[in-house]
């Protein structure tokens, strides 16, 4: 199991409640309790959060949510990347650290920067971006944009900002958010700067701090590593997986194939954040996205390969996996290729 800062988690949740959804909804949106959700020192599953943005943006669609909670958020949503930032000698040094480091913040997030002599960028990707039509991907990247100019006190450091998928509120409102033009359905999400900017120094640049906070990070990074998946919870999830390729997908199969019983396996599930059928539902998800590249997969032979007892029943579970219809999936991919 992939998981995510529980400080990116409680700044995604308050925003939840803050909107009047109940902690009830919450929950089954996020598929964990609140008792996990809102432990500063848990790390959730990496797909808590975009489920959730998925929900407040059905709930409030074409409203500017994801900046709202951008402008609100407490810097503790970078755990503790932005402390190290604020120590950094310039711009760079700070981009470096942010983009060197970035698994503290989400397992699966990757940030990458990119220099030459006429353009600097920073590139972001993460595989869940698809869940939540790239709500996350606005909230790390107007999080970004904040942490720059409030933070390190370095302001109009953009040239333009690019996201790869459709915008989720009126375009303008993004314009007034980050101050220069912002492109939607463009080949990457990046944050493209000034390279004049880059050597901007930083006022509260302490080298011997900022020595100590990377030092506190690579420790932080081996603990995350460390408390990865049990061994229980991947032989449940590898049962899971083989079985699917077998056609099998039911929990007292998955139990039977890990040599457990099925009580001792929900338990150890739901000790991990999960239950067994939420690991069987992920892996026909994925199954699910890697069927539909390919066109010659019709939408009835996929439902029958993932084992569900119609093409509707199949129909209903990925477009509350994903938000889309799996015609809608395939459609963006199609044109994504074109």
């Amino acid at each position: 199991m992939t998981t995510v800062s529980n400080g990116t988690v409680m700044t995604v949740v308050a925003s939840a409640l803050s909107r009047a959804l109940t902690i009830s909804e919450v929950q089954d949106a996020a598929g964990i309790s609140c008792n996990i959700l809102m432990n500063p020192i848990a790390r959730p599953p990496e797909d808590v959060t975009p489920r959730i943005m998925l929900l407040l943006g059905e709930r409030f669609p074409n409203e500017p949510i994801t900046l709202d909670i951008a402008r609100a958020a407490p810097f503790s949503f970078f755990g503790g990347l932005a402390e190290g930032a604020r120590f950094a000698d310039d711009l760079r040094t700070a981009i470096k650290l942010l983009t060197k480091n970035c698994s503290v913040i989400s397992d699966q997030l990757e940030l990458a920067f990119q220099e030459n002599s006429s353009e600097a960028k920073i590139v972001s990707s993460h595989p869940m971006n698809h869940i939540d039509n790239g709500r996350s991907a606005e909230i790390g990247s107007a999080s970004i944009a904040r942490l720059f100019s409030e933070f390190l006190g370095l302001s109009d450091c953009f040239k333009r900002i690019t996201f790869s998928h459709e915008p989720n509120c009126d375009v303008q409102h993004y314009v007034d958010y980050f101050g220069v033009p912002v492109e939607f359905n463009a080949s990457e999400i990046s944050l493209i700067l000034k390279p004049e900017k880059l050597d901007e120094p930083i006022k509260q640049a302490n080298v011997e701090l900022f020595n100590y906070v990377q030092t506190h990070l690579s420790g932080v990074k081996k603990q995350i590593e460390a408390a990865k998946e049990p061994k229980e919870l991947k032989a449940l999830r590898n049962a899971a997986a083989e079985n699917a390729r077998a056609g099998l997908f039911s929990a007292v199969s998955v139990a039977v194939a890990a040599n457990m019983s099925v009580r001792t396996a929900q338990r150890i599930a739901a000790e991990n954040g999960t239950t067994v059928q939420g690991l069987i539902d992920k892996i026909r998800e994925h199954r699910a996205m890697e069927l539909l590249r390919d066109n010659r997969n019709d939408i009835g032979s996929i439902a029958f390969l993932l084992g569900y007892s119609d093409e509707r029943a199949f129909r209903r579970a990925f477009q509350r996996w994903t938000g889309q219809t799996p015609s809608d999936f395939r459609k963006q991919l199609n044109k994504a290729i074109e």
